[in-house]
């Protein structure tokens, strides 16, 4: 799904758990026709609207795509390894990690390798950006390499202290630097 893929139907208000269900198989099994690529999306909307038993349902997809704008280089393997990522860039990518990070661990779940390993990596980068709040990064590594070691080994209860030290971390520059 190179694009953002969105599709409108109107259905008489019975046929809507069929809409829903070929929408679960495209999901599941990757779409065609109105869901194309449906099973690559990064973020979706699903709006509908009941008028006299006709619903209109509206579907979004916004696709995981590549670096192609310059809008999106925030979402560029390449840009985070050349170090040439906006630093708001790259603190909105940290925020979306780390607001799931901290939710699924305070939930008492897991949180997607993938999701701790962009977080740890863009830290990492982030403490290169001088004059962001040089003074707090030292203390920030410290409580990364403590999640870090936590998330490796599984440990939730040490991996929620480390979050929560993480999250004071950046209260406190925060609050001298935003």
């Amino acid at each position: 799904m190179g694009s953002d893929t969105k599709a409108t139907s109107q259905m008489d208000i019975r046929e809507l758990p069929a809409f829903f269900r070929l929408l679960a198989d495209a999901l599941e099994k990757g779409g065609d026709g109105e869901f194309v690529g449906s099973d690559e999306f990064r973020k979706f909307k699903i709006s509908g609207k009941n008028e006299f038993g006709q619903v209109t349902v509206k579907v979004k997809f916004k696709s995981a795509g590549e670096c192609e704008a310059a809008e999106e280089a925030e979402e560029c393997d390449e840009c985070r390894a050349s170090g040439t990522l906006k630093y708001k860039h790259l603190k909105k990518r940290m925020k979306i990690s780390f607001r799931l990070i901290f939710k699924m661990i305070h939930e008492g779940q897991m949180p997607p390798a993938e999701a701790v390993e962009s977080f740890l990596a863009d830290s990492d980068l982030m403490i290169g950006y001088p004059g962001y709040g040089d003074e707090y990064y030292a203390q920030y590594a410290k409580v990364c390499a403590t999640f870090k070691a936590a998330f490796e080994s599984g440990d939730l209860a040490r991996m929620g202290e480390a979050v929560d030290a993480i999250a004071h971390e950046k209260s406190r520059c925060h609050a001298k630097y935003d």
